[in-house]
């Protein structure tokens, strides 16, 4: 027995004694040192992957901006950046960036990239920027090493790098191409027999729909942000809808709508007659597109400017301004103003104005003393105008053509985009 006894206590020393070396081989580095071996894996990660990584970006702590894409690209010191609203999606940028401890590990873009900092660099019209993140803790990643998860510094928003193997261009003109076939001045959500408003509008998906019982009907309202992709959108989130929950929609390019993948939803797109989206929009003046008629009239608005040392910056139609006032709106030297119009609609593309002897903000005094009553007789003053209307594209127009009924010489273009020192142009 004695000698059994010695063997046992030989054989606990030997397993002890094998515990201790792991346990001394574990805690052999320092935690500045172990900390730096997590970050060099993490570096040696991102730099493994040849397509780079997907990020679905969402600035500003509650996505209110939406959700745009990149394609990242890393070595272990810099990275090159692809970006979704780049001018020319081929073309990426790079720049340097570090793995740092800073509360734990930290992907950190230290030197400037137009793109990664696109969110986060203040102008003067935003000194704060859109509250984008380019410092993010590493929280995991999956056990595949496909996707790397992270959270925002500023935001503490939730990230993931994806792995990436295809065309960062090819990736996001898809998308854009999805994003520009959807564009629409509204939308409607069908379900089964009901139907609903929803909102698309700057990548965030706003939707709104019923709820039956036995007693009573009740609307359920919600929003997410969301991202374009190839194949339509992702939310930022899931979102639960009538008790299914959806984490995204798929688009149809036959149908030009947006649906959940099981068909339960569909999103359409509601275009309205081209006179009706003439008073949703914000119509911008350039000098070099009135025609015969309305130049001379103009010609007044300019020596009126020049007399009062001022330079007009924006003229358009529309109520962007002053919202209510429907009118002649703009900014001369800082200054803006409202004139406003009464209108009348006929059919899908007339419409019929006429000055309403009222305005906003300085507009009046500018109607009085600087001659920006001229600027209203092309359009109608004392007496109604009216126009039939005809645009680029009747869905989702960049311009429209006002041409006054009996008065050809009275064909004046407008433009969606914002046209600035309309005199120049």
């Amino acid at each position: 027995m004695k000698k059994i006894y010695l063997i046992l206590l030989a054989a606990i020393g030997l397993t002890m004694t094998s515990c201790l070396m792991e346990e001394k081989e574990l805690f052999d580095q320092t935690p500045a040192e172990r900390m730096e071996a997590y970050l060099e894996g993490y570096r040696t990660l991102l730099a493994s992957s040849e397509g780079g990584w997907l990020l679905q970006y969402y600035p500003e702590e509650n996505q209110s901006y939406g959700g745009y894409t990149y394609v990242l690209q890393f070595t272990k010191d810099s990275v090159t950046a692809y970006f979704q609203l780049a001018a020319d999606t081929e073309v990426p940028v790079s720049s340097l960036y570090k793995m740092t401890p800073d509360d734990g590990p930290v992907l950190t873009f230290d030197t400037y990239n137009e793109y990664i900092h696109y969110f986060a660099t203040p102008s003067v019209s935003d000194y704060e920027a859109m509250h984008g993140d380019y410092e993010f803790r590493i929280v995991g990643k999956n056990s595949d090493e496909t996707e790397i998860y992270m959270k925002g510094k500023r935001t503490n928003n939730d990230y993931t790098l994806v792995k990436f193997t295809g065309n960062p261009a090819e990736y996001f003109n898809k998308s854009n191409e999805i994003q520009a076939g959807m564009a629409a001045p509204a939308y409607e959500m069908v379900m089964g027999e009901d139907t609903t408003s929803c909102s698309l509008s700057g990548n965030i998906f706003e939707y709104t729909y019923n709820v039956y019982t036995t007693e009573d009907t009740t609307a359920v309202s919600g929003s997410v942000a969301f991202c374009y992709t190839p194949e339509g959108v992702d939310f930022y989130t899931p979102v639960e809808i009538n008790g299914v929950e959806y984490t995204g929609l798929v688009y149809n390019a036959e149908e030009g709508t947006l649906g959940t993948a099981d068909g339960k939803i569909v999103i359409n797109q509601v275009i309205p007659p081209l006179n009706q989206l003439f008073l949703l929009g914000n119509w911008f003046i350039k000098y070099s597109t009135l025609g015969a008629y309305a130049k001379p009239y103009f010609d007044m608005v300019k020596q009126g400017e020049d007399a009062i040392g001022e330079e007009l910056q924006f003229a358009f139609i529309g109520s962007m301004l002053y919202p209510g006032h429907f009118g002649f709106q703009f900014i001369s030297s800082g200054y803006g103003g409202s004139l406003d119009f009464n209108y009348a609609l006929e059919g899908e593309d007339t419409i019929t104005l006429q000055f309403a002897m009222a305005g906003a903000g300085d507009g009046v005094w500018y109607h009085n003393n600087a001659n920006f009553a001229y600027a209203l007789f092309p359009f109608g003053y004392s007496s109604p105008r009216t126009f039939v209307l005809t645009a680029d594209d009747n869905k989702n127009p960049s311009q429209i053509t006002m041409t006054e009924v009996g008065n050809t010489r009275n064909t004046i273009t407008l433009f969606a985009a914002q046209i600035a020192y309309p005199f120049d142009n």
